[in-house]
C-alpha cells in the first residue's frame, strides 16, 4: 500500500467570553476561519460519569458494537464534534475533505491545538465522531487526530536502516501493586516475534526497573523507540507526571516526566516513547506542557504515545504490535496510530482503541525515514532478541546485526524465583492456595499490598536467543448466568495524592464470575472521588432484599442523595451530597482515607473502605446518618478490596482478597464469614 501524504487542518480551541471557549481554523486546504463560540455540551458530572464508564475496560468475553459502552462513546463523540465543529469551522472541514479526496493518496490530518486551554486536554478527543459521515475521525488513516504541541525547534525525520530498535523497560517497585516484569517482557517479545523474524524490529530489554540500568542501556547502544510498562501518576504539586521506577532497595523511585525527557532527548536516535502507565497522558489544568507525555515532547522527543485510561493487556499488546508494524513499514506515525486503533477495535473492542493518545511535535508526522517493506535480514525462526545486561557487569559489545542469523540460538535465562513470604492462616473451609497469579494490571498506582516484584534477571552477558512461541490463548469457561445484570459506574479506593475524576486505579473483576457463582450481583470498581450511583435493579425473580438487623441503619436516603468522598484538610472523608451538587452532612471524621462508599438496597446502610495504614484498607459499615460505625472483618483476608452488595441477599458482599500474590473473589456475610472462596481463582 503506498504511503499517504497529508495536509493539515489546524484547529485551535482557546478561551472565549463568559468562561466559555471559541474555536477557529488556523490552517487548512481552504484557508483560515474567524472564531466561532464553543459551548461544551457536558456538565462536569456528565464527563466524570462518562470517564468512569468507559475508562475502565470491561473484561466480559463478548464485546461488540452493540454494547452500551459502544453507544456511549458514539454519543459522546458526536456531541463533542457538534459542539466544536459548528458554523464556519464545520464548513471548512467539509470543504477541506472534499479537496483532499480529489488528490491521490492524500489525507487530512486534524491537529488539535489545546495549549491555551489545557484543562480541555482531559477530554477524550480521540472519540470525535462525525454523525453525518457516521464514523470516528481517528479511526481512519485519511483523517488522523493528533494533539499537536508547537515548539520552536524543527523536527527532521531520522533515516533508519531496518530493523527498528525498541528498548523496553518494565518496573515494579515493592511498594506498588506487583507487576510480573518477566511475564510482561515475554508478552511483548512474543507479540513482536513475527516482526523480529522478518528483520523489521529488534527488541531489547532494560534488565531491571532501575534508573542506573536504563542509563547503562542507552549508553551502550542506539535505540529508536523507548517502551515503558509500569506505574505512573500525575503530581499536581509538582505539576508534572511521574513514573515509578525501582530504587536501590526495591521501593519506588519517582522519576518526573521532565527528567525522563531530558534523559531520553540526549540520545538523538530515540524518536518515539510509548508509555503504558496510568495517567501518562494526563496534564495540568494550567500548564499545557505539564504531565509525563507533554514533558517528554517539551524536552525534545518528537512523538509520545501515552494512555489516558487504564488499558487491558490484550489491547495493549495488539496496539503495540500493529503500531510498530506500521512504523516499520514506513507509515507516518499518525497513520500508524490509525492502523493500531483499528487493530484493537477489530478484536472486537469498541472502547479501548481510543485509550492511547498521540502527542506530536513533528509537523508532518514523520519521525523516521524507513524503506517500506524491507527484505528480511533474519531467516524465519531466528529472530534476534537481546537479553539484558545489568549495569554492574562489564559491557559486552553488541552482536553485529548483519550476521545475527549465523549464530546459533542459546537458551533463555530463566526468571529468578520470587522471594518467599509467610503463609497466612487459611480461612475455615478455604481451599489450599494455588500458585500466585500475575499481579496488578497496567495503569494501577500505589495503594494496595502484594508480594515484592521480581527484581530483574540475574547478572548475565548479552545473549542472542530465539523467541519462545507465543502462548496459547487461555480457554474461557462457559458461564450460564442466573440473572441478567447491568454494569454500573465503578467505585474503588485510591491512595491519597494525585486524585482526579478520571483516575483509573484498578481493573474490573468479571461480572460473569458473580453470575456463575449464582449471585446476580454487581462488582463496583472505579474512582474514589466519583459519587456513588445507585445501580439499576436487574431483572430477576429473586425476592426483594430486606434490611439486615446485623448492620447499623439510618434514615433511608432519597434516590437523589449521593455519598461521596471529599478531600478536606489533607484527609478524605465521606459526605452526603444531593444530585445538584450541594454538600450536606459529613459522615466520617477518623484520620485515614474513607473511600468506595456503597449504599445498601434499602438505602439505610453504607459500607465503605477505611485506610488504617498506607495501602491497607478495612471494610466498615455505618448508618446513613453516620451512626453505628463499625468494622466488617473478613476472615483470612487482611485487606479486602472492591466490595459489592449481593442485590439478592442483603447479608452478603462480594470482595476481592489478595493473599500470596493471588487474588480471589469471595462471597462473605456481613459478620465476616466466608460463604464461597472458590470463584475464579487468580482474578486480577
Amino acid at each position: 500500500m503506498p504511503q499517504h501524504t497529508y495536509v493539515d487542518f489546524d484547529l485551535l480551541v482557546e478561551p472565549g467570553e463568559d468562561d466559555g471557549y471559541r474555536a477557529r481554523v488556523l490552517n487548512s486546504p481552504v484557508g483560515e476561519t474567524r472564531p466561532v463560540p464553543v459551548s461544551l455540551p457536558f456538565s462536569d458530572l456528565e464527563v466524570e460519569n462518562f470517564l468512569l464508564r468507559i475508562g475502565r475496560p470491561r473484561r466480559q468475553t463478548t464485546r461488540g458494537e452493540g454494547t452500551p459502552e459502544a453507544a456511549a462513546v458514539r454519543e459522546f463523540g458526536s456531541r463533542l464534534f457538534d459542539a466544536v465543529f459548528t458554523d464556519r469551522v464545520r464548513r471548512a472541514l467539509t470543504s477541506s475533505l472534499d479537496q483532499v479526496e480529489g488528490r491521490e493518496d492524500t489525507g487530512l490530518r486534524v491537529r488539535l491545538r489545546l495549549a491555551d486551554c489545557p484543562e480541555l486536554a482531559e477530554l477524550p478527543w480521540e472519540y470525535l465522531y462525525d454523525p453525518d459521515a457516521r464514523r470516528f475521525l481517528a479511526l481512519s488513516p485519511w483523517t488522523p487526530v493528533v494533539r499537536y504541541l508547537e515548539l520552536p525547534r524543527r523536527i527532521r525525520p531520522l533515516t533508519v536502516r531496518p530493523p527498528l530498535r525498541i528498548l523496553m523497560m518494565a518496573a515494579s517497585p515493592t511498594d506498588f501493586p506487583r507487576l510480573d516484569v518477566v511475564a510482561e517482557w515475554e508478552k511483548v517479545r512474543d507479540a513482536l516475534a513475527d516482526l523480529q523474524d522478518a528483520g523489521r524490529v529488534e527488541l531489547h530489554r532494560v534488565p531491571t526497573g532501575r534508573l542506573a540500568d536504563l542509563r547503562s542501556s542507552l549508553r551502550r547502544d542506539d535505540f529508536h523507540v523507548f517502551h515503558f510498562i509500569g506505574h505512573g501518576r500525575y503530581d499536581p504539586l509538582a505539576e508534572d507526571g511521574v513514573l515509578a521506577l525501582e530504587g536501590p532497595a526495591g521501593r519506588a523511585q519517582l522519576f518526573s516526566g521532565a527528567d525522563l525527557g531530558a534523559l531520553l532527548s540526549d540520545h538523538k536516535s530515540l524518536r518515539l516513547a510509548v508509555l503504558n502507565s496510568c495517567e501518562g497522558a494526563r496534564g495540568g489544568r494550567a500548564d499545557p506542557y505539564s504531565g509525563t507525555a507533554q514533558s517528554l515532547v517539551h524536552q525534545g522527543i518528537p512523538a509520545v504515545v501515552a494512555m489516558q485510561f487504564e488499558i487491558t493487556d490484550d489491547a495493549a499488546i495488539t496496539f503495540a504490535h500493529s503500531l510498530y508494524e506500521a512504523v516499520a513499514d514506513g507509515y507516518h506515525l499518525d497513520a500508524a496510530m490509525a492502523e493500531a486503533r483499528n487493530a484493537v477495535r477489530d478484536e472486537p473492542n469498541p472502547v479501548e482503541w481510543a485509550t492511547p493518545v498521540l502527542y506530536l511535535r513533528a509537523p508532518d508526522g514523520r519521525i523516521f525515514d524507513l524503506p517500506a517493506r524491507p527484505a528480511p535480514s533474519v531467516p524465519t525462526g531466528q529472530g534476534a532478541v537481546a537479553e539484558p545486561v545489568p549495569a554492574d557487569r562489564p559491557a559486552v559489545p553488541p552482536p553485529q546485526r548483519d550476521d545475527a542469523a549465523a549464530r546459533p540460538p542459546r537458551d533463555r535465562v530463566p526468571p529468578p524465583t520470587p522471594r518467599a513470604r509467610p503463609t497466612p492462616k487459611p480461612a475455615a473451609g478455604a481451599r489450599p492456595a494455588a500458585e500466585p497469579a500475575t499481579g496488578a494490571r497496567h495503569g494501577e498506582v500505589a495503594g494496595s499490598s502484594g508480594p515484592p516484584p521480581t527484581p530483574g534477571l540475574p547478572t548475565t552477558p548479552t545473549r542472542v536467543v530465539s523467541p519462545a512461541p507465543a502462548p496459547a490463548s487461555r480457554p474461557t469457561p462457559a458461564v450460564t448466568p442466573t440473572a441478567p445484570v447491568t454494569p454500573t459506574p465503578p467505585v474503588t479506593p485510591t491512595p491519597s495524592g494525585g486524585r482526579r475524576r478520571d483516575r483509573l486505579v484498578a481493573g474490573a473483576v468479571g461480572l460473569a464470575v458473580l453470575a456463575g457463582a449464582g449471585i446476580g450481583g454487581y462488582l463496583l470498581l472505579g474512582d474514589p472521588d466519583a459519587p456513588y450511583e445507585e445501580p439499576r435493579t436487574p431483572t430477576t425473580t429473586a425476592p426483594a432484599p430486606t434490611p439486615d438487623p446485623l448492620l447499623p441503619q439510618g434514615p433511608p436516603l432519597s434516590p437523589t442523595t449521593l455519598v461521596v468522598p471529599r478531600a478536606v484538610d489533607e484527609d478524605t472523608d465521606l459526605y452526603l451530597m444531593d444530585a445538584g451538587g450541594g454538600v450536606g452532612q459529613r459522615l466520617t471524621t477518623e484520620p485515614g482515607e474513607d473511600v468506595g462508599p456503597l449504599i445498601s438496597a434499602d438505602r439505610s446502610t453504607i459500607v465503605y473502605q477505611h485506610a488504617f495504614a498506607p495501602g491497607q484498607y478495612e471494610l466498615r459499615a455505618m448508618g446513613t446518618d453516620g451512626s453505628g460505625d463499625r468494622p466488617l472483618p473478613v476472615e483470612g483476608c487482611p485487606s479486602p478490596d472492591r466490595p459489592a452488595w449481593n442485590p439478592a441477599d442483603s447479608t452478603q458482599l462480594a470482595v476481592a482478597c489478595t493473599v500470596e500474590g493471588r487474588t480471589d473473589l469471595r462471597i462473605v456475610t456481613v459478620d465476616g464469614t466466608t460463604v464461597r472462596d472458590d470463584l475464579d481463582p487468580g482474578v486480577s
